[in-house]
């Protein structure tokens, strides 16, 4: 059975579905910023909460899909490797911190620019780190226009914007990053041998306990403050929202998709329409128009995106032709 799941995933017909994948669950998590921010209420609680009521709630749902679609038979027959399953729920609570203390530090915009556009630059520098690969003159402009960009948006105030983003929610923002990166390495390892729906259900399911464990450390002193934000209406409907569109059918086309993608590079770099889709919806429903500077910063970061993904696919065109020429 995994050997027949190995060699689907490795057809290229089904390599094809690998980007296509992620972009799906990319436009599902554009929507996340804009949906807390529609809810008042959701603000007057620790946002900690919604990280953790989002993965309570997806990761049951989608450990029952995955028993009984194929059948307790053949979950049975599966092997999870728990160190990895570890590393993604560890690294994924750690990012649900991250990223709703950014929303509430930064704001939508902000927030989506930087925990979109920092993990392909961190992975680009790491295979630097890990693989010893030579540098190329695009990975060096792509990291330039990026580098540009994140000073711009951090500056934004000194040229007409609204004021400057806090230390705090930088460093909440570069750890949501490398959790993001982490994660993703993590999903598309476990990926290749295993079913999506399955790594996905047990590893927000898990991640979820974690941070029901670790809720008191950050702030949440008692479960009395989960249940009355939980208990309003519109903080539940949020939570239900969050926890089936953008997490439940999210994470599992995102963990099917980066399995299928030929790196985790390619997978980081098919999400960057995340953060348009998320700028046109704050912009025209939350009227969260950025600063000159900050709209100049942006177009950067996805102009430093184009170029690594054109520096990636000139990458994978040179190897193949010196196989070829090898062989």
């Amino acid at each position: 059975m995994v050997k027949c799941h190995r060699a689907v995933l490795m057809h290229p017909a089904s390599r094809a579905t690998g980007v296509p994948l992620v972009l799906l669950a990319a436009s599902l998590w554009a929507t996340v910023g804009v949906a807390a921010q529609l809810v008042p209420a959701a603000s007057e609680f620790p946002p900690e909460i919604l990280g953790f009521a989002r993965t309570a709630i997806a990761g049951p749902v989608l450990l029952l899909v995955a028993i009984i679609v194929p059948g307790p038979k053949a979950i049975r027959l599966t092997r999870l490797n728990p160190a990895g399953l570890v590393v993604f729920a560890t690294s994924n609570a750690i990012f649900q911190i991250g990223l709703f203390r950014c929303f509430a530090i930064l704001g939508v915009t902000v927030t989506v620019y930087l925990t979109v556009c920092l993990p392909p630059l961190m992975a680009m520098v790491w295979n630097w780190l890990r693989q010893r690969e030579s540098v190329g003159v695009g990975n060096v402009l792509a990291l330039a226009h990026a580098v540009t960009g994140l000073w711009l948006i951090g500056h934004g105030f000194a040229f007409g914007g609204t004021g400057m983003p806090s230390s705090e929610g930088i460093v909440m923002a570069i750890i949501a990053s490398l959790a993001f990166v982490t994660m993703t390495d993590a999903a598309r390892t476990l990926g290749r041998t295993e079913p999506p729906l399955l790594i996905t259900g047990a590893g927000l399911t898990l991640s979820s306990a974690l941070l029901l464990l670790t809720l008191p450390v950050i702030g949440v002193a008692s479960l009395s403050v989960m249940t009355a934000a939980l208990g309003d209406p519109t903080i539940l409907g949020l939570a239900i929202y969050l926890g089936l569109g953008p997490t439940a059918l999210a994470y599992v086309c995102y963990c099917a998709g980066i399995a299928r993608c030929r790196s985790v590079l390619v997978g980081l770099i098919a999400s960057m329409i995340e953060p348009a889709i998320a700028a046109v919806l704050a912009i025209s429903i939350l009227s969260d128009k950025p600063s000159m500077a900050e709209a100049v910063g942006c177009s950067l970061l996805m102009i430093a995106i184009l170029i690594l993904w054109q520096s990636e696919r000139g990458l994978a065109r040179r190897r193949i032709e010196a196989a070829s020429a090898a062989s």
